[in-house]
């Protein structure tokens, strides 16, 4: 396993533990990505995350609201070269246009039984190849599409 996800987001001082014996145990060689499950506002996320960002998460999946677009551009853009991951409450296609062009994730996390089936997951995909997002499925699926 080269890729492995810690749930974060209520308490600080046992998140940063948890992430250190993690990124202990699995080396620099493997990935550590975090999930927040949406408990943040953009600040929050912002300033939690660079208490965590020395143990080299690669990246924030879900940290705020997936509805505020631009609140993930935020913090994105502050958290450079972290990732953030997102998309799995996304309901269509628009939606997705709307967090490529405002280059608001580095890794698309469609969830194809949300956005209503294969037509429009497909939109999906190539929307965000066309953009350079890795399209992480987030269910029901074994690979990431690049």
């Amino acid at each position: 396993m080269s890729h492995l996800k810690l749930k974060i987001g209520h308490n600080i001082e046992d998140d940063k533990r948890r992430a250190a014996i993690m990124r202990e145990v699995l080396g620099d060689d493997r990935t550590m990505s975090m999930d927040a499950n949406q408990v943040w506002n953009v600040n929050q996320a912002i300033d939690y995350m660079r208490e965590v960002a020395k143990l080299n998460p690669y990246w924030i999946e879900e940290p705020i609201s997936p509805d505020d677009i631009l609140g993930h551009t935020t913090i994105r853009e502050a958290l450079q070269p972290m990732k953030v991951a997102t998309g799995e409450h996304c309901h269509n296609r628009v939606v997705f246009k709307q967090f490529f062009q405002a280059k608001a994730m580095d890794s698309c996390q469609l969830g194809s039984a949300r956005t209503g089936g294969v037509n429009e997951a497909l939109a999906v995909i190539l929307m965000a190849h066309k953009f350079g997002a890795p399209v992480c499925p987030h269910a029901a699926v074994l690979a990431c599409v690049n």
